[in-house]
C-alpha cells in the first residue's frame, strides 16, 4: 500500500466502506463453501460430526447443527479446518454455523445476503437456535427478522428463548435444572504467571453467603495490618478459605496462623529452566516468568501441601531409544510431549499432554512379524482422538522431516506443513 498517495476525506469513506463490503462478500462466500463441503460429505453411519466433551470424546445425540439440518461426515470438518488454518472445533462451528442458517433460519440468512446483517452477528444468533425444534426456530426466524435494522444480540437471544418457551412451556423449569447443572469452579490462565483467575457459578444464595463471608475475612486482614487496597484483600481471603482451619480461625476471633504440613493437596507445575537465561523459568500453561516468583511459590505453598517437592529427571529430546512394544514407557512419552506441544495436526491446539501417541508408520504386532524397534521417539507423535481416529479411518496421511515439521497428505492430495512447536523454550543464541 502505498501511503504518499494522497487520498481525499470522501475517498477514503469510499475505500473503506468498500473494502467492508468486499470482506463480507468473502465472509458469505466461506459460508456457502462450508454448505458446500457438508454435502459433499453427508453422513452414512451412526456417527455424525458433532461435538466433544471435555475429553475430546464425541458426545452422541449433538450433531453440529439443529433438527432439520443435514448430518455430516465424523471427518470432514478436519479437513475443511486444515484448509482455513484454524482448529477442529473452530471449523465445526463454522459448519454449524452456515448449516443453521441456510437450513433452520432462512430469512435471517436472506438478510446477511443481502448485506442487512453482518456474518459475524448472524452466526452468533445461530448457536442460540441449535437446540430448538423446527416449529420453534421456525417462529424465532420470524421474530429475529421481523425488523432487521434492530437486530441484536441480546433482543435476539430473548427472542429465542420466548420462541423456545412458547412452543415447549416445560422448558421453564428445564432451562432451570439446567443452568443447575452448569455449577462449578473452574481456573483460567491468562499471560502472566503470577496470577489466576477463578471463575464461579454457584447457586444464588450461596454466592451472596460467599461474598459476605469474603468480605469479612478481607476485613479481618485489615483489622490485622494489611494495608493492601480492598480488592486485593478479597483475593487473599479466597486463598486463605483453601485453609479451612486458619479461615474459621479468623472468623472467630483467635489467633490465626496458615496450616502446615496438613498434606491438603500438591500443585504440580511444569517448569523449564535455561541456563543461558538465569532469572527466568518458563511454566507450562502459563508462560515466562521470574524465578523469585517460583521461589515464593515453592517457599509458600509446598510446606502446606506435605513438604515435598518432586523434581523430575531433564529428557534428552535428542534420544531415539526404542522398545519393542506397541506402548511406549513413560520416560518416552513425557519426552515426545516435551518435543511436540500440541497435536499435530493442522491447526489443531490441543494440548499433547491430552492426546494419544500415534505410529506414524502403523506399529505391527511382533508376533505377526512386525520390526524391531518400531516404538521410538521419530515414530511417535502426539495426535488428539478424533485426529488419531481420522489417521487411523481415513486416506489422510502424514510424515516426519528430520527438523521435527510434519507433513500432511489430505484425501484430496492437498499438503500441510505443520513445523515443530517445543514446550522447551528456545535457547539464547
Amino acid at each position: 500500500m502505498d501511503t504518499t498517495t494522497t487520498l481525499t476525506a470522501a475517498e477514503v469513506i469510499d475505500r473503506v466502506q468498500a473494502a467492508r463490503a468486499l470482506a463480507h462478500q468473502c465472509e458469505v462466500e466461506q459460508l456457502y463453501m462450508a454448505i458446500h463441503w457438508a454435502l459433499l460429505h453427508p453422513c452414512r453411519d451412526e456417527f455424525p460430526a458433532g461435538w466433544e466433551d471435555d475429553r475430546g470424546l464425541f458426545s452422541a445425540g449433538a450433531p453440529l447443527a439443529g433438527p432439520g439440518a443435514p448430518l455430516v461426515d465424523e471427518f470432514a470438518p478436519a479437513s475443511f479446518a486444515a484448509a482455513l488454518g484454524i482448529s477442529l472445533e473452530a471449523a465445526k462451528q463454522h459448519i454449524a454455523d452456515a448449516l443453521e442458517l441456510t437450513y433452520r433460519l432462512p430469512r435471517l440468512w436472506e438478510l446477511v445476503l443481502d448485506g442487512q446483517v453482518p456474518v459475524w452477528r448472524a452466526r452468533a444468533i445461530s448457536r442460540e437456535t441449535h437446540d430448538l425444534s423446527p416449529e420453534a426456530v421456525a417462529f424465532a426466524d420470524r421474530l429475529i427478522s421481523a425488523t432487521p435494522s434492530k437486530i441484536g444480540l441480546v433482543d435476539a437471544a430473548r427472542l429465542v428463548q420466548e420462541a423456545r418457551l412458547y412452543f415447549d412451556p416445560d422448558r421453564a423449569v428445564a432451562d432451570e435444572e439446567e443452568e443447575l447443572a452448569r455449577r462449578g469452579v473452574w481456573i483460567r490462565h491468562r499471560g502472566n504467571p503470577a496470577t489466576t483467575d477463578v471463575v464461579m457459578t454457584l447457586d444464588t444464595p450461596d454466592a451472596l453467603l460467599f461474598d459476605q463471608t469474603v468480605g469479612r475475612i478481607a476485613g479481618e486482614l485489615r483489622s490485622l495490618g494489611d494495608s493492601d487496597q480492598l480488592d486485593v484483600r478479597r483475593a487473599r481471603a479466597v486463598g486463605i478459605l483453601a485453609d479451612p482451619q486458619y479461615a474459621l480461625d479468623l472468623l472467630s476471633g483467635r489467633d490465626a496462623v496458615p496450616s502446615v504440613g496438613t498434606g491438603l493437596g500438591a500443585v504440580n507445575l511444569y517448569v523449564h529452566l535455561d541456563p543461558d537465561q538465569p532469572g527466568a523459568v518458563s511454566i507450562e500453561k502459563l508462560g515466562a516468568a521470574t524465578d523469585q516468583l517460583l521461589t515464593d511459590w515453592l517457599t509458600r505453598y509446598a510446606a502446606a501441601a506435605g513438604g515435598k517437592v518432586i523434581v523430575r529427571p531433564v529428557l534428552d529430546l535428542s534420544s531415539t531409544q526404542a522398545v519393542d512394544q506397541h506402548d511406549p514407557p513413560s520416560a518416552m512419552r513425557e519426552l515426545c510431549t516435551l518435543r511436540d506441544a500440541y497435536c499435530v495436526f493442522p491447526g489443531c491446539i490441543r494440548d499433547s499432554r491430552a492426546c494419544d501417541l500415534d505410529h506414524i508408520t502403523a506399529y505391527i504386532p511382533m508376533s505377526e512379524g512386525g520390526p524391531p524397534g518400531q516404538t521410538n521417539p521419530l515414530n511417535l507423535a502426539p495426535l488428539c482422538r478424533t485426529h488419531h481416529r481420522m489417521k487411523t479411518f481415513t486416506a489422510w496421511d502424514y510424515k516426519r522431516l528430520e527438523d521435527g515439521t510434519h507433513i500432511w497428505t489430505s484425501p484430496t492430495g492437498h499438503q500441510y506443513e505443520v513445523p515443530p512447536i517445543s514446550r522447551r523454550p528456545p535457547r539464547r543464541t
